[in-house]
Formats: C-alpha cells, structure tokens, sequence
C-alpha cells in the first residue's frame, strides 16, 4: 500500500505543520494525514512520533469525528496507526487512544455502506443502511465556521466544493433513482462501486492487520470477541474480491481460533461452508491458510462432521498430490480417519492405495526414515498415523494388504525395525479377511519376537501381531510354531514379575499366553513352565488395571477348556480364588469372563465347587443376608437378652420387616445402586434415632417386601451358613 499520490516528501521538522492541516477542512486533513504517514512509514521515526502527544491526539480525535467523511482520510489516519503496531513497544499508544475499538466501528459500517451501495446499484428495494438511527455524515449538514478570511459565502462556496470532492461517489449510489436508471447510468454506477470498492478494501486489510497485531495481547482479544470480530471478518470475507484481503482475514481467523469462545463464534455463522469456494482458488497462499485454519477446526468432532457434510474429504485427499498443501493435508485427514464412519469413506476412492503406495516410498527413503528417527511430526509421520487409523477398517486394510502390499510393508518394517510400521502391520491382522495372508510371515514375526535385538517397541507389536494370527487361525499348527521358535520360555522371561519389564510389553505377554493356550499341547507346555503361577502373581500385582485382569481371565479361560491344562489352574494355583473375588468387579467384561472361568471350575470334581456355590448364592443374596444379620443382632440387643436371637424364625416374615426401621446410609446406598454386583460388607447399625419419613425410606420398604418374598436356594447351604442366617 502506498501513500496518496502527489503528495510532498515530508520532513520530520515539520511535524507541528502537518498536524495544523488536521484542523483545517477535509483536504487539508487528507494532505496533513498523508504527509505524517510518510513519516510513520519509516520506523526510524517512529519513536519521535510516539513522543508528540498533540500528533496522537489530534490523529485519534479526527479520525472519531470524520471517519464517516472520507475513505482517505480514514485510511491514511488508520495505516498510521498499523506501523505502531508493527512494533510491540508501541502497542500501548493504540491502546491508549483506544483506536482498535474505533477501528472495528469503522470495519463494522464500511461492511453495512457496502452493502447499501451493492442494493442501489443492483436495483433491490430492499436498502440496507450503515446505522438505523444515524444518516451517514455525508447527508448531515455541515456546520457553519466563521472563515479565517474572505466572506460567508466563500465559506460556503468552499465547503460545498469539499463535500463534493470527498462523497460524490457516495452521494451519487446513494441517491441513484431506480426508476429513471438508464444503461449509460447504470453501468456508472458499477463503475464507482468498484472504485469505492478499492478503497475500502485498502481501509478494511489496513484496519484489520492493525487488529491482528494488537490481538497478541490477551485481554485485547477479549476485548474483540466482546465486539464480534470474528463477525466482521467472515463479513468482510464473503465479498471474495481482493486475494490480500482474504489471505489476511483468514489468518486473523486462525489466530483466533485457538479459543473455544472464538471457535464457536465461528461455528455459529457456519465458517465451514464459508472456507470451502477457498479451497478452489489459484492462490497457493491463500489455500495454505485456508488449510492451517481448518486445521484448527478440525479438533472439533462438529466441525469435522460438517467438513464431511459439505464434500471437503476428495479435496484434502487431493492436496496429498501437491508438495505444497501436503503436510497439512495429511494432519486434517489423521483428524478425520479417527472416525469409524469416515474410515469407511476413504475406500470409496483410490485414496488408500495412494497412501499405502506413497508411504512405501516414504519409508524407504532416506529423508523419510531420518524425519521417523528424529521424532519429529514430518510428513512421513503423519501418513503413517493415518494409514494406522485407516488399517482398523476392514475394508481398507484389505485395500492395504492387497496387490502384495503386505509383503513390502513387512519387508520395510524388519529392514528399518519401525516400531509404527509395525503397528500398521498389526491393525491388519485383526481383521478376519486378511488373516489368511499372514501365514507365510508367521515364522518372521515369531522369529522377531524371540530375537533379543529387536528394540523392545517393535517387539511389543510384534508380538501384538502374533496373538492376533494365532488366535482363531485354523491354518497354523500353534504348537509347530511354539516348538520350533522355543516362544514358551520367551514368554515366561516376559511375565516374570522379578524382570521388571514394560507394562505394555507385560501384557502382550498376557495376550499371547491366551492365544498359545487355545492349543492343548501349548496350553500343556505352558502349564508345566509354571505359567499359571506367573499370571497370578502379575494379576495380584496389576489388578488395578482393568485391561491387564481381563486378558488374564481370558488366559485362564483358554487353559480351563483343556483337562491338563485346568488340573493344573485350579489344584497347584491360586487363579479360583481370584476368580471369586473377580465376581464382583465393576466392570462387566470382568465379570462375564469370570463367570465363565467358574462354570468350568465348578463341574470339575474338586473342593472348589462347593464353595463356588456358596460364594455365588452370597453374591446374589447379599443384601438379603446383611439385612438378616442386623435385624438378629439388632432384636438381641434391644431385648437385653443373650438368647434373644433364638426366638427369631431362620427366616424373618415380611411382616416382621415392614414393622422395624431398619435403614442405614450403607444399606440405603446399596439398595439404590443399579449395578449387577450387591455387596453385603457393609456396616449395619440400629436407626431408631433415624428420620425414616423421606422418600428413600419407603422405597427401601417396598425393596425390602420384594427381597423376603424371594425363595432361596437352602439346598446350596451349609449348616454354618444356616446358623449365619439364624
């Protein structure tokens, strides 16, 4: 942007003569303002101009009271204030004069005068005006000032010829007929909006870079929120004229978007469908900043829903092919492969063999391992995040594995021992489909695990990759396998809790000991290496891990359907005690498992069937049993009597129940829990002294009428146990 044409050289020296023309009429203001920005332009001056209180205050003055007047004016006054801006030190001056306040007024009425001069000359009846309430300046009229010389009338002659040259254009769109608007006329009009079109372009980029650089401060930006900024510039940015302009309103956008206020603000007035004819433009500039603010976005599950909905996905995927708009590309579909819905959408196309493709490329290349090897988010990166994302789709890991893709993933991965590679190789073998094209690596893979110098990362998915081959595989002889690469002892050095070893790497273990114990002779073989005193100990140690103690139960499960196998689990381990304690857990998975485990265990012809019984009667029945324990040991003390206890039937009538208050905070909080598990080890005391008149009392009442009506299993109980209900 330059200065107005045929405007002097200004000199520093004549400051004080310059802010004189600010106190005459709108030429002399443009030409005073234009010259003082001549000096602002060069940032050697600026320090002297900070200084110069009657500069500041007579530019912030004129620019409150004439921005309405002139364009020109207003962007001479409004540039001077950005080379402020450009510096930090000086940021403290805008703010002083509070100029990015009056700036967005100013953004916020030039955006409104537009669009009344676009309705005049397109001939709409509708006209939209700045402000409902005030007429531009332009039609108010001037105030008289008594001239410095000549006579009224020359005043008035002058003021007229001012007003002229400052809102022709303006007066003549505004009072533009559109009845009597000729061709000759009209095509006029659409000359002069384009003419005033530019200069309030030249006033908004002006304005809103002044915004920009402000908005590093933090309450500053508040302060714009507050105001609708981010309004003002999806306003300014649906006009699609100027390619500066809306590089520059983009990139205030991505600042902004890093708050979830900004961010919402944004939402609301649908940003995505507003950024997608972008996307289309020639400009590489602008399509890069397009990119990085939909980046952003993109953290938003709504906005990514939305980026779908308006057909965005075909675009990203064919940025892929400019080197250009390829990194961020790649980050905005690793957003989008996380949805299992969107997934599906990448295999409607060739995009997944195009990225499986460029990342065998990729990896095999020199620049792309050393941007693997040093961590960084490079390109590489990236795409390999997205295909791992991809691979846990069946259809497009079957699209991956295709056309002997497999084999050079494979092939790349052992040569280079990535650890993420692997893991894509691993997502692949979950699939049923792709499975049977595992069969040929079984021996590497298995190979790779016992190797002791493979980095343990890629032995955790090595090992992951493994399980997931084995398990269901009816073409493998697990045994064969487990033989001839000696995995057993490999294993138990894994689960050996004195190894130490990492917790992820602990439970691939777990895992593989599950697979390998779906085959007899390798559950056998396990057995008798001891692995179920090693997974018992590991699961008193990690029973805070819900993972951890559900694989485990799966391995136990696994060596329960095999005679030796089970012998061993339930006579020379601890693993049906935990299973019992197990019945209880919160997590359903846990439980379903366990009961499983039991059912197995319970048939067998062992002393651990009887107590299975009685352990599953209490778990059902506890509630019942705690309440019975109470109201014996309740009665007893109320009577005085050490024999009390002995009047009572084995089972009290509901009757006997509805007439005692027997609510306590445990048994209330058990009774309204909607979980599976009942627990009996609560603390139960007397509540006489109980307010029992709430609502919580009376539903326990009806719980508790529902509870002694219930038959019971007494077949299953011991005599202890009858003395216990006694």
């Amino acid at each position: 942007m330059s200065p107005v044409e045929s405007a002097p050289v200004a000199v520093l020296n004549c400051i004080d003569d310059y802010v004189e023309l600010l106190y005459d009429d709108i030429p002399e203001k443009i030409k005073g303002s234009a010259l003082i920005l001549q000096l602002a332009r060069n940032p050697d001056n600026l320090i002297e101009l900070a200084r110069n209180e009657a500069l500041l205050s007579a530019l912030s003055r004129v620019l409150r009271e004439e921005w309405k007047r002139s364009i020109e004016l207003s962007t001479n006054i409004v540039y001077t204030f950005f080379c402020f801006s450009t510096y930090i030190e000086f940021h403290s001056v805008i703010i002083q004069y509070k100029i990015g306040s009056l700036c967005m007024d100013v953004i916020d009425y030039e955006l409104k005068r537009y669009d009344q001069w676009k309705e005049r000359v397109e001939g709409k009846k509708q006209v939209l005006t700045p402000d409902k309430n005030e007429l531009p300046k332009s039609r108010i009229p001037e105030p008289k000032r008594r001239p410095k010389s000549g006579t009224w009338a020359v005043a008035d002659v002058n003021l007229q010829k001012t007003r002229q040259l400052v809102s022709s254009y303006h007066e003549d769109l505004c009072n533009a007929s559109d009845e009597y608007l000729s061709k000759n006329d009209e095509e006029q009009m659409k000359r002069k909006l384009k003419t005033l079109s530019k200069r309030q372009e030249q006033l908004l980029r002006v304005a809103f870079y002044m915004l920009l650089n402000i908005a590093d401060n933090i309450k500053v930006e508040e302060k714009m929120h507050k105001k609708d900024i981010v309004g003002l510039l999806i306003g300014a940015m649906e006009r699609h004229s100027n390619i500066d302009l809306l590089i520059l309103i983009v990139s205030f956008l991505q600042k902004l978007s890093i708050f979830v206020e900004n961010k919402n603000s944004m939402t609301s007035k649908s940003i995505i469908e507003k950024l997608a004819p972008l996307l289309d433009s020639s400009n590489a500039d602008l399509v890069n900043v397009t990119l990085k603010l939909l980046f952003n976005l993109t953290f938003d599950t709504k906005l990514r829903n939305k980026m779908i909905k308006v057909n965005l996905l075909p675009k990203f995927i064919q940025f892929t092919s400019d080197d250009k708009h390829i990194n961020l590309a790649m980050k905005i579909l690793y957003h989008l492969s996380m949805d299992d819905r969107v997934k599906l959408m990448f295999t409607q196309s060739d995009c997944v063999k195009l990225l499986t493709d460029m990342l065998l490329l990729n990896v095999n290349s020199e620049c792309g391992m050393e941007a693997e090897g040093g961590g960084g988010a490079g390109t590489t990166d990236v795409l390999l995040a997205v295909c791992v994302n991809l691979a846990w789709c069946e259809r497009a890991a079957q699209q991956m594995a295709a056309e002997g893709r497999l084999r050079e993933l494979l092939a790349r991965a052992f040569r280079h021992r990535n650890a993420m590679l692997m893991k894509l190789v691993r997502n692949l073998s979950h699939h049923t489909q792709t499975k049977p094209l595992f069969v040929e690596f079984v021996g590497d893979i298995a190979g790779a695990v016992t190797s002791e110098e493979a980095p343990e990362e890629f032995v955790i998915e090595c090992l992951g990759t493994l399980s997931n081959i084995l398990c269901l595989s009816n073409n493998i002889d697990i045994y064969a396998v487990v033989e001839r690469y000696n995995l057993i002892p490999c294993i138990m050095k894994i689960l050996d809790p004195e190894n130490e070893r990492d917790p992820e790497l602990v439970l691939e273990g777990v895992v593989a000991a599950g697979a390998l114990a779906a085959e007899e002779r390798a559950a056998g073989a396990l057995a008798a290496a001891r692995g179920g005193h090693a997974l018992v100990e590991l699961l008193r140690l990690r029973q805070a891990d819900d993972e951890h103690v559900l694989q485990t139960a799966f391995a136990f499960r696994q060596m329960l359907s095999h005679l030796a196998a089970a012998d061993y689990l339930v006579n020379q381990t601890e693993a049906p005690a935990y299973l019992i304690d197990l019945m209880q857990d919160k997590n359903v998975e846990i439980r379903k498992m366990c009961d499983a485990c039991l059912d197995i265990i319970s048939q067998m012809e062992n002393d651990w069937a009887e107590r299975i019984k009685v352990e599953r009667f209490r778990c059902h029945n506890g509630q019942w049993l705690s309440i019975v324990e109470t109201l014996g040991e309740g009665a007893g003390a109320g009577t005085g009597a050490p024999d009390a206890a002995e009047d009572l039937p084995p089972y009290l009538s509901a009757d006997y129940l509805t007439t005692h208050r027997l609510t306590t905070a445990d048994s209330q909080n058990s009774l309204d829990d909607d979980s599976d598990s009942l627990s009996g080890d609560g603390d139960f005391n007397r509540m006489n002294s109980r307010n029992t008149s709430d609502a919580h009392t009376d539903e326990m009442y009806a719980t508790l009428d529902s509870l002694s009506d219930k038959p019971l299993d007494s077949s299953a109980l011991t005599n202890s146990d009858l003395k216990l209900l006694a």
